[in-house]
């Protein structure tokens, strides 16, 4: 873009700044209510969940690099940065390739999360469960690839964020197109994961034996990347002003932008399916007392916990008299309208599913009674 008398002073710096603080504070939201529902409610906090917190944590950093770097004059023309003594070229410049390193970062991590989950809830079978980690162990490394392809663009390093080191002669860059042209394969390997990623629950849900709409709200729940995907190829569209040098400050801010919107909803849509339980208590059909101290598995309304299905089976047989199906965690997302476990498709065939993984509550009271002379023990339903 040309720099003109009239367009010299406009920025940019306060859209994305907006833009990046709003959505990164929803998502911090959904992070926390999944923190709170994963560790507070379930106690069943696992690998997946951290790599989330680890996510949110970059995607905060990223925003605070980001809002220092504008302080600094990122979002303005490179020429009017130069010339304003209050403001820092080289700190902006500086700060412009942390956030890149962060980007990357929190784009990448929440999709091994997402792996981790899926296979918590589906426990796929051996071929797909090589397939979901070939694919989203080689997107991670490619990213990693391409932070540092990004920084030894130049040699020293130092003229990413110093041009005059260049323009003296004492630095040496490569050309720019190395890097944009591994940066689209990057985004489009991104893309194709989240993808994967978003349709492979889609297509388990959509072989199981509940209503059209459940089966339909479950899918859209679990295949919130397809957006994710989307976002990237958007971001796709903007790599190429990594190569303009000479107002980079200004060209590159819809892609700083693009990054963390990208970044955001793999996070939002890798959180979506673990608030069932708090959903519950906000619409009113659980308290917060039905899940104080419990672990994942089954209590009775007497108090026994059951941790597993197996624990549970080395129990006495009862009969219930009053069964209440619920979905309390992503594992659980998968039970009917009618509480029945559903892993069994519209065929009549099983789909392969742990489990251990899912589950149902069953809420009961029972009266024990022995016979003092042949030591049996009879339950009758209260």
């Amino acid at each position: 873009m040309a720099v003109t008398a009239e367009n010299e002073h406009d920025s940019k710096g306060p859209e994305v700044l907006a833009v990046l603080w709003t959505l990164t504070s929803v998502t911090f939201l959904l992070v926390s209510a999944r923190v709170f529902t994963r560790l507070k409610m379930l106690r069943n906090f696992d690998i997946d969940d951290y790599l989330i917190v680890v996510a949110m944590a970059l995607g905060l950093a990223y925003c605070g690099a980001t809002t220092a770097s504008v302080a600094n004059g990122f979002g303005q023309h490179q020429v009017v940065v130069e010339s304003n003594p209050n403001l820092d070229l080289p700190k902006a410049l500086l700060l412009n390739n942390i956030s890149f390193l962060l980007g990357i970062l929190s784009f990448t991590i929440p999709k091994i999360a997402v792996t981790f989950m899926m296979q918590k809830i589906f426990n796929p079978k051996l071929a797909i469960k090589i397939i979901m980690w070939t694919l989203v162990s080689t997107a991670a490394a490619v990213s990693c690839i391409c932070i540092i392809i990004l920084f030894t663009m130049c040699d020293p390093a130092a003229a990413l964020w110093t041009p005059s080191l260049a323009e003296s002669g004492k630095a040496k860059c490569k050309s720019t197109q190395m890097l944009i042209d591994y940066a689209i394969f990057t985004g489009a390997l991104s893309a194709a994961v989240d993808l994967f990623l978003a349709f492979y629950p889609m297509s388990v849900l959509m072989k199981l034996q509940m209503s059209l709409k459940r089966r339909i709200a479950l899918s859209a729940a679990m295949g919130l990347g397809v957006i994710a995907a989307a976002m990237a190829v958007v971001k796709c569209t903007q790599l190429h002003t990594l190569g303009d040098k000479e107002d980079s400050t200004y060209a590159t801010a819809e892609l700083i932008l693009w990054t963390n919107i990208e970044a955001n909803v793999v996070a939002i849509a890798s959180c979506i399916p673990t608030l069932a339980p708090l959903l519950e208590i906000i619409l009113g059909r659980r308290t917060l007392g039905s899940y104080s101290g419990r672990k994942e598995g089954y209590k009775g309304s007497n108090g026994t916990q059951y941790n597993t299905p197996y624990e549970r089976s080395k129990r006495p047989t009862v009969r219930k008299s009053d069964m209440a199906t619920e979905v309390e965690s992503q594992e659980s997302i998968l039970l009917s309208d009618g509480g029945k476990d559903n892993n069994r498709g519209t065929d009549g065939q099983n789909i392969h599913m742990s489990p251990i993984e899912i589950r149902r509550t069953d809420d009961f009271t029972v009266d024990v009674e022995y016979d003092p002379l042949s030591h049996r023990r009879e339950e009758t339903p209260r």
